[in-house]
């Protein structure tokens, strides 16, 4: 049965690489992995404590007390790590992959083969030296645990035979890693777009503000006086180049964290297509991440073009495959990856990610990603008057907040500086409004060619996903008042894969109608004839 249920403990017990339907232990070597993280982080801080204590004059009793502490945790942490070893095992049959876990309460978890999706493998740095990965089992189902298998951990050779077997359903249980074809692989000069790659760049910004943010006190107590000291005294131009150096330094830390990111999370990328037909995609330095995607699961591919990186001709690529929760961001059994699973490729050249994409779906003639239609005039209105709106009503809060500035309280706003605050504020946000509206315009197509379905939409983060047809299994129509107004919809194609439905927004009711009838014949056209 599927999920978690009590059961003794199963008889017959193997060692790793035991035949198939044999119960198999994990690793031992698990416990002395684990003995040598443990043996690090406890022993070492509490020996920095004691002797901190001891030389600040503490009674002699509380260096001696922490480093007893310190051993009465190593101790336990390391026991219970030897009954888990014991206590787990699993097996593969012909039809279910099992395991059973736990020391005081038994959990036995049972997955159908048939409805195993994806079978990731992680080979974590503290591991590594040991020769040992961790192997996350998952049927794609996203609510609940009942739908993935974690084992930690195995040896690296079990967990590619289990990767083999599990995802070949048993039909090429024999094939090797030495027939799979390269569709793509990392060029040390990519690296050089996580500094301008959205998550990267986030983190290697927002780490360093955050750290500077948690020094706050610290800079006001020491630093802010001695700044204002220098300033009285020193020169404009040398206040300003002090200034540009603060920035630079910033920038200049920010995108080293930034490329160590992308280094981190992409060293080593290989897309392959491997001989049980699944997509493989490895990656990582220090945490070494293997994802299979199964090819029948395939759905389409997704182009990436997020700013300011589409400026410099770079994309991504993306799968669109059933058992993948677009939701979730972890990979290789690690939930707060900070990569997608469903990310086929870093960000490189245009050319290269968009020959990557067609690999992925076999796409022999390649995939037509700019010949698509453009959506009417009336859709770049609707933008345009979104972005008057939101300067009008902007600048009436400001002009509002001015007033109530004035009126209560004893601070006085002449009426001038009220209407020039609310005019400065509409201006700004119609100088930046109104470009955009037309990037987001002039982002939207959708399109047909051969046997995939082509829908664009995006401006900061630009998306062209190709479906193939045969897999779309539903339309959506979505039309608001003013898009009713305007003749216009939304139009939504529903698969069985990641979000579930890719809308293109704001096209022509007619035009779009006869396009998904077109796109997949007899779908859609009992609808309209009953229109």
């Amino acid at each position: 049965m599927d999920g978690n249920a009590n059961t003794g403990a199963p008889q017959g017990l193997a060692a790793p690489g035991a035949p198939v339907q044999g119960w198999t232990l994990l690793s031992p070597l698990t416990v002395w992995a684990d003995a040598v993280i443990v043996g690090l982080v406890v022993p070492v801080p509490a020996l920095v404590a004691a002797v901190v204590m001891a030389v600040a004059g503490a009674p002699a009793v509380w260096p001696m007390l922490t480093l007893l502490g310190a051993a009465v945790l190593v101790v336990t942490i390391i026991g219970a790590d030897v009954m888990r070893y014991r206590r787990t095992r699993y097996r593969l049959t012909a039809t279910r992959f099992e395991a059973v876990s736990g020391v005081i309460a038994r959990s036995h978890k049972s997955l159908p083969r048939e409805r195993i999706r994806s079978v990731d493998v992680a080979v974590p740095l503290w591991a590594r030296a040991f020769g040992l990965c961790r192997v996350e089992v998952g049927t794609g189902e996203s609510t609940g645990a009942g739908g993935t298998l974690a084992l930690a951990l195995v040896p690296v050779a079990e967990g590619e035979r289990l990767r083999r077997l599990l995802l070949a359903h048993g039909a090429a249980a024999g094939a090797g890693a030495d027939g799979s074809a390269e569709l793509a692989r990392m060029a040390p000069r990519w690296f050089g777009y996580g500094a301008l790659a959205w998550t990267s760049a986030g983190i290697g910004y927002g780490g360093l503000a955050a750290v500077l943010g948690s020094l706050t006190e610290l800079i006001l107590r020491l630093v802010l006086p001695w700044v204002l000291g220098y300033a009285e005294s020193a020169p404009v131009s040398a206040i300003v180049l002090w200034a540009a150096g603060v920035v630079a330094a910033f920038v200049a830390v920010a995108t080293a964290v930034a490329l160590a990111v992308q280094v981190e999370s992409w060293w080593g990328f290989r897309l392959t297509r491997e001989p049980d037909s699944t997509l493989r995609v490895q990656r990582g330095l220090l945490t070494r991440t293997s994802v299979s995607i199964e090819e029948r699961r395939m759905r389409g591919v997704e182009l990436l073009e997020r700013l300011p990186l589409r400026w410099l001709g770079a994309a991504s690529v993306a799968a669109v495959a059933s058992g993948l929760d677009q939701a979730q961001d972890g990979q290789g059994g690690n939930k707060g990856g900070i990569v997608p699973k469903r990310a086929l490729t870093p960000e490189m050249p245009r050319a290269q990610a968009r020959r990557a994409a067609e690999e992925a779906v076999r796409a022999q003639g390649g995939i037509a990603f700019e010949a698509l239609r453009r959506h009417p005039l009336s859709a770049l209105r609707r933008r345009i008057m979104r972005a008057l709106a939101a300067a009008v009503v902007l600048a009436a809060v400001v002009g509002a907040a001015s007033w109530a500035l004035g009126a209560f309280t004893s601070l006085e706003v002449p009426a001038e500086v009220a209407a020039l605050d609310a005019a400065g504020t509409g201006g700004a946000v119609l100088l930046l409004g109104v470009p955009y509206a037309v990037g987001c315009y002039r982002g939207l197509g959708h399109g047909i060619d051969g046997r995939f379905l082509l829908l664009r939409k995006g401006m900061a983060a630009r998306s062209t996903v190709a479906l193939k047809r045969d897999s779309v299994i539903g339309w959506t129509v979505r039309r608001s008042p003013f898009q009713r107004w305007s003749g216009l919809a939304t139009l939504g194609a529903t698969v069985a894969a990641g979000s579930g439905i890719h809308r293109a927004p704001d096209v022509d009711l007619g035009e779009g109608l006869a396009f998904a009838d077109e796109a997949v014949p007899g779908l859609l056209a009992p609808f309209l004839e009953k229109g």
